[in-house]
């Protein structure tokens, strides 16, 4: 049967997460690509070692922005590889079952079974909404008619969800997630120390040293390039200063999140005010984000475990449970 050579893909803009049905089989790869010109030079975590260290003639490109594929051809030589890497996968039986945002147009939708299609067998290609995919994998009975609201705050983008009926309701992709944080942390060192510094850099900021509401007061040394003279430069940065430099983004984020709130219909409202919203992704790992985000929705906030492969486990536990295959779509020719 079909099923039985499934695998679950979660799509990420920064990452690409491979697992196999019985969830022994696992990988977990950036999702990136570097070229000179047309030749292909590395992919994936080879190809992360040189973002931000290539000369100009190398160019180290994301396949996707905002949660949609950007490059179809990019996107398919990563999938390609990663697959092939995979060690459970077989190109001639297996099938794959991809997470994919709630609010992509019919075109986008294509574009990502157009990649995977050039890689497997057609009609091996099943699309699962992102949030479906998140409540599952807490436990939530996705196929009842209650409301449930799922906030997944990853790389490039926010997904929050209102499931009710094995359906997104309410679906809304905000274009604001890590990056966003990381891009908020390279202008606070720019203008407050006068220090040019690389996304990585500030990543590396936002994990160690953001918080929210109270945190403690840590410090992380980084190395840069003088905005004035050019020459390197290093200086201490405060957790303080990186908090307050994230604050906007984040409240943007709650801003949206209780928009989505007042517009859920009323039943699927009471519900989720009975229940609370279910935070995951990456970014959520931020200190005291979700108590933070419970303070202002004034609404009970659950920090779900492992927030940052949720939507893989969900994938898996859908390829393995015959009752939710159903909630699977491949995209018409």
């Amino acid at each position: 049967m079909f099923f039985t050579n499934m695998i679950g893909v979660d799509l990420g803009t920064d990452t690409l997460k491979l697992r196999d049905r019985s969830g022994e089989q696992f990988m977990e790869s950036r999702n990136m690509i570097a070229r000179r010109g047309r030749k292909t030079l590395a992919i994936g975590n080879e190809a992360y070692m040189m973002y931000e260290k290539n000369p100009t003639s190398v160019q180290v490109l994301r396949p996707m922005t905002g949660g949609v594929i950007a490059s179809a051809e990019d996107m398919e030589s990563v999938l390609t590889y990663t697959l092939r890497k995979f060690t459970t996968f077989s190109q001639k039986s297996a099938g794959i079952c991809i997470a994919v945002p709630s609010q992509v147009t019919p075109v986008e939708q294509r574009a990502f079974y157009n990649v995977c299609n050039s890689t497997l067998t057609p009609g091996r290609i099943h699309l699962v909404d992102k949030g479906i995919a998140d409540a599952i994998s807490i436990g939530l009975p996705v196929l009842g008619p209650e409301g449930h609201m799922i906030v997944n705050i990853g790389a490039d983008t926010t997904e929050i969800s209102v499931i009710s009926d094995g359906k997104v309701i309410i679906g809304r992709t905000l274009k604001e997630g890590g990056f966003s944080l990381d891009d908020d942390i390279v202008t606070m060192v720019r203008r407050k120390f006068n220090i040019n510094i690389g996304r990585r850099t500030a990543e590396q900021l936002k994990n160690n040293l953001a918080f929210m509401i109270n945190g403690p007061r840590l410090e992380q040394k980084v190395f840069g390039i003088h905005t004035l003279s050019g020459l390197p430069k290093s200086d201490m940065i405060p957790a303080l200063a990186v908090s307050v430099a994230v604050l906007a983004t984040i409240d943007r984020i709650v801003d949206e999140v209780r928009q989505v709130v007042d517009r859920t219909p009323p039943m699927l409202r009471q519900d989720i005010l009975r229940e609370g919203i279910f935070l995951t992704g990456g970014v959520s790992l931020i200190q005291n984000l979700p108590m933070y985000l419970q303070k202002e929705v004034s609404l009970p906030v659950y920090h779900i475990q492992d927030p940052k492969n949720s939507t893989i486990r969900g994938l898996v536990t859908m390829i393995n449970q015959k009752e939710l295959h159903a909630l699977m779509r491949s995209p018409r020719r």
